[in-house]
């Protein structure tokens, strides 16, 4: 407090002359017959203005600098991006120009391998017609041949086919048979195939009303939960609300003119980071009346700034940008 004293002689000589000049304008205006009385309290403004005056213009500068700053680091963000997208744009088009080089590679081989196969078809065919006029000659001569030992077979095969009958009707005989017993153990085997298919059905039944039973109770108890969970959020949220308005609350300076009951609307945009925020902008949603004390807020929330905030990943939203009515009182 001496030092600031020392640094500002000026400022301490002026504020002591308003604050004669306002007890001298008052006391026209006492009541000296009134029972109360100016309390000691009131005398502790003086250090109250010239604090908030200095580190007003403090605030203010430190608030250009980061405005500056960030303003900067969009600015290299932007030039970095737009880099990056003529980067992807040309390695785009190389790769456009060597698959396209590509596909007439390919069609280049294609056609080759079409005219292989085709010279390869052309000589199969004449490969083929030579082969079948050598075949035809052969089953002329094999067909004569043939003639003549058909004559032959014909005159044994009707004495084998006399055996074969009588064979035959023995085979028939006892395929009947075969086929009787076949049948009755089919329809024993599908009998008990229906069984099983039915025993199985009943269990499927089971097992699906038994999974829907234990689904109803996993989806009622996930939504007990989520409610318990949103309930908790909630009540976080509200916690680190209070905790920033208390914040900075504690960092604002009460200006020399300000007037209880003052409030001002402000729109604050958040960094969020792990468990703190950083400030990046603030905005009076609409005046208060008073540049002072608009001036106050705006270098009180800076001032505030790393702003506590949830590590809850669903309320880090919640954190970007928050509204809300600056009221000191």
């Amino acid at each position: 407090m001496l030092n600031i004293l020392r640094q500002n002689p000026r400022a301490f000589v002026f504020a002591v002359m308003i604050h004669l000049l306002l007890i001298a304008a008052l006391s026209f205006n006492v009541d000296w017959n009134s029972k109360h009385k100016l309390t000691a309290p009131k005398v502790e403004v003086i250090q109250a203005v010239m604090i908030d005056e200095s580190k007003i213009k403090a605030e203010e500068q430190k608030r250009k600098l980061e405005q500056e700053q960030r303003k900067k680091a969009e600015q290299d963000e932007k030039r970095k991006q737009d880099e990056l997208k003529k980067k992807q744009q040309a390695d785009k088009k190389r790769q456009a120009e060597q698959e396209k080089k590509k596909q007439e590679e390919q069609k280049r081989k294609a056609e080759q391998e079409k005219k292989k196969q085709e010279e390869k078809r052309r000589k199969a065919e004449q490969e083929k017609q030579a082969e079948e006029k050598r075949k035809a000659e052969e089953k002329k001569k094999i067909e004569i041949e043939e003639q003549r030992k058909a004559e032959e077979q014909r005159k044994q095969a009707e004495l084998e086919k006399k055996r074969q009958q009588d064979e035959l009707k023995k085979k028939q005989e006892a395929e009947r048979k075969r086929l009787a017993e076949l049948e009755e153990k089919r329809k024993a085997e599908a009998e008990r195939l229906k069984k099983l298919e039915e025993q199985r059905l009943a269990d499927e039944q089971r097992r699906a009303e038994e999974a829907l039973i234990l689904q109803q109770q996993i989806e009622a108890e996930q939504a007990a939960m989520n409610a318990v969970r949103q309930r908790a959020l909630q009540t976080e949220l509200e916690h680190f609300k209070a905790l920033i308005a208390d914040r900075i609350k504690n960092k604002w300076f009460r200006p020399t003119n300000w007037r209880a009951g003052t409030s001002c609307p402000v729109t604050v945009r958040l960094v969020p980071g792990e468990g703190t925020a950083q400030v990046i902008d603030v905005r009076l949603v609409s005046s208060c009346g008073n540049p002072l004390f608009d001036r106050s807020v705006e270098n009180a929330v800076y001032s505030a700034s790393p702003l506590p905030i949830s590590t809850a990943p669903e309320l880090i939203d919640q954190f970007r940008e928050m509204t809300f009515n600056f009221k000191p009182e």
